[in-house]
């Protein structure tokens, strides 16, 4: 694989930084709503040879849709690949991530694990008897594969990410009331809203990247991650990760990512690289224009075939 510099990083967010007036900060939460529309942020963990940065590399930002990569590992190390893909599918999704469109087509399940209803049904899998037992869970794991413990749940984020809930609300009980989820609704939003509101910055997702770009097994916790599984979840990345938009990203870049509302991205590079990026000016699907900018040229440096 091809090295990169700092230097190169560097060019790589200017050329970059003029796209960023062609679309908008989220604005359904007042948390992300404050975000500048000028941010943006990338730091590549390249294993051995250390992590490089360039942008606004200090921002902090909540992971949002990013965080269903990993409850969906954690899901598949607790239950295994068949339990959980009986229950949501590995298909792309053609409606908005929190439409109902999301899980009446085919088989009648979510049609991933990235889009909400999904990612509700993998919360219901997770271990832990309350709301906070199964985010304590989650953020355990996130802190390990980032290696900072420092990683927290802003509190007042997921309060109003439960406050504006009543699309996933509308999922969570017509999920519960056709049997795909047990967990209480009101447990269940409170803990997905906690999952969102993880809050991190570019160095700790380019760390989780590299962990999860792993050709074998890990050990994270004491506890070892199936190589079968990381590849799952790498595939799914690729093919859904960006929603409608997931098969022109599939086709044009190449790397594995999942994007989340308030700007953050995952990118995941085979031969153990990590990709974090933070750029909260969002297109009209709702994924960071400088971050699949960002993707696509990360994509012809690293040699991304």
């Amino acid at each position: 694989m091809a090295a990169i510099t700092t230097d190169q990083l560097n060019d790589l967010v200017e050329q970059v930084r003029p796209w960023l007036g062609s679309g908008a900060v989220s604005n359904y939460l007042p948390e992300l709503s404050r975000a500048r529309n000028e941010e943006l942020a990338v730091a590549v963990d390249l294993g051995d040879d250390g992590v490089i940065t360039a942008g606004d590399r200090h921002a902090n930002f909540t992971l949002q849709s990013v965080v269903k990569v990993f409850t969906l590992l954690l899901a598949l190390h607790r239950h295994g690949g068949d339990y959980v893909f009986e229950r949501v599918g590995c298909d792309q999704a053609l409606g908005s991530y929190n439409s109902l469109e999301s899980f009446i087509r085919g088989s009648g399940v979510p049609v991933n694990p990235f889009v909400n209803a999904g990612a509700l049904v993998i919360v219901d899998m997770l271990p832990g008897d309350s709301p906070n037992a199964r985010v304590a869970h989650v953020l355990n794991f996130i802190r390990a594969l980032a290696n900072n413990p420092a990683i927290f749940v802003d509190i007042e984020t997921a309060r109003s990410e439960l406050m504006l809930a009543d699309q996933n609300r509308a999922l969570a009980y017509y999920l519960r009331g056709h049997h795909f989820v047990s967990t209480e609704v009101e447990d269940l939003l409170w803990a997905y809203c906690q999952m969102c509101a993880i809050k991190v910055d570019v160095v700790d997702l380019a760390a989780a990247g590299r962990m999860l770009s792993e050709r074998s097994d890990i050990r994270v916790l004491d506890q070892a991650l199936d190589g079968c599984h990381l590849r799952l979840v790498r595939r799914l990345m690729l093919s859904t990760g960006m929603y409608e938009a997931s098969g022109h990203y599939a086709c044009e870049v190449g790397i594995p990512a999942k994007c989340g509302v308030s700007g953050a991205m995952m990118g995941v590079v085979r031969h153990q690289k990590g990709i974090g990026i933070y750029g909260p000016t969002l297109d009209e699907s709702g994924n960071s224009i400088g971050g699949l900018r960002l993707m696509r040229l990360l994509s012809k440096v690293l040699d991304v075939d």
